[in-house]
C-alpha cells in the first residue's frame, strides 16, 4: 500500500511539473495584472518561453516580443525575464534587448539595449513648431531601479544620424550623445558640447513621462541658413550667441 502511495505521489507530483512547464502564456497572462501601460496582444507560447506579435508600451508600439521567463524569482513575487523585441535592423520600429523584472510597483533593467525611431520619440517632445526629423535613438542602461520614482540610473543615450527637414531636403546634424541619471527622482537625461548644434540641456523625465528641457544652443555656421532662421523662433540671442531652451 505504502509501495503505491509512493508512486502515486511521485506520479501527481511529474503531471504537476509537466503542467507547469506547458503553461500557456496566454491563459496565465490574461489572469494577470499587468503595469496599466503595458498591454499584449497576440500571446502564444507557454508563459516560460513565450511570444507576443504586438504590445503597446507607455503608448508606443512594439512588435515581436519574446521572453524566457526565470522561475526562482515568482517564489518572491517577482517577474524576472530576458526580452527581446523589434528588429534591429528595421530603422522605423523600436528594437529591445536586455533583462527586466518587474513586480506590482517596481521595474528593474539590466544590460539592456534599445532603439527608437526619432519621428515617434520627436512627437513626444513639446516643441514649439513641428519637426520632420529622421535618425534613430540608441538607449544602453546599464542599471535601472524605478519604483513610484527614479531610484538608480547608469546608462546613456545616442541620437545616430541625427537629420531634420529642410527647404532643399534632408539636413545632416551628426550624433548627438546624452548621459542618463537619475536626479530629484526623475529621469534625467544631459546632453553637451560638442555637437553641431552647440547644445547642452537637461532633460526631465517624471513619472508620467511630460518632459521638461532646459539649456541653450548655438548652430553651427555652417548650417543652412534655415536652420538659423528656424532657431529664432527660441527667442533673442545671449551675449555669446546661444539661443535658450526652457519647455
Amino acid at each position: 500500500m505504502k509501495h503505491s502511495l509512493k508512486w502515486g505521489a511521485l506520479g501527481l507530483c511529474a503531471y504537476v511539473v509537466f503542467l507547469l512547464i506547458k503553461l500557456p502564456a496566454v491563459q496565465v497572462l490574461g489572469n494577470l495584472s499587468l503595469p496599466p501601460n503595458i498591454k499584449l496582444q497576440g500571446v502564444k507560447g507557454t508563459i516560460w518561453n513565450g511570444q507576443a506579435m504586438n504590445a503597446t508600451v507607455q503608448g508606443l508600439p512594439v512588435s515581436n516580443i519574446q521572453w524566457t521567463l526565470e522561475f526562482w524569482p515568482l517564489l518572491m513575487g517577482k517577474i524576472s525575464a530576458n526580452i527581446s523585441a523589434g528588429n534591429i535592423r528595421q530603422a522605423d520600429a523600436i528594437a529591445f534587448l536586455g533583462d527586466v523584472s518587474f513586480s506590482s510597483d517596481r521595474i528593474q533593467l539590466t544590460d539592456v539595449q534599445a532603439y527608437l525611431p526619432t519621428n515617434l520619440m520627436i512627437s513626444l517632445v513639446p516643441l514649439p513648431f513641428p519637426v520632420n526629423a529622421q535618425g534613430r535613438f540608441k538607449v544602453q542602461v546599464t542599471e535601472l531601479d524605478y519604483g513610484q520614482s527614479c531610484q538608480a540610473l547608469k546608462g546613456n543615450g545616442q541620437w545616430l544620424n541625427a537629420k531634420v527637414a529642410g527647404v532643399e531636403g534632408m539636413i545632416d546634424l551628426g550624433n548627438f550623445t546624452a548621459d542618463m541619471v537619475c536626479e530629484n527622482n526623475n529621469i534625467q537625461l544631459s546632453v553637451k558640447e560638442p555637437n553641431s548644434f552647440g547644445l547642452t540641456a537637461n532633460a526631465t523625465i517624471p513619472a508620467n513621462f511630460k518632459f521638461s528641457v532646459s539649456g541653450r544652443f548655438k548652430p553651427a555656421t555652417n548650417l543652412p541658413a534655415e536652420v538659423h532662421q528656424a532657431a529664432q523662433f527660441f527667442g533673442n540671442q545671449d551675449a555669446q550667441g546661444y539661443y535658450t531652451i526652457k519647455f
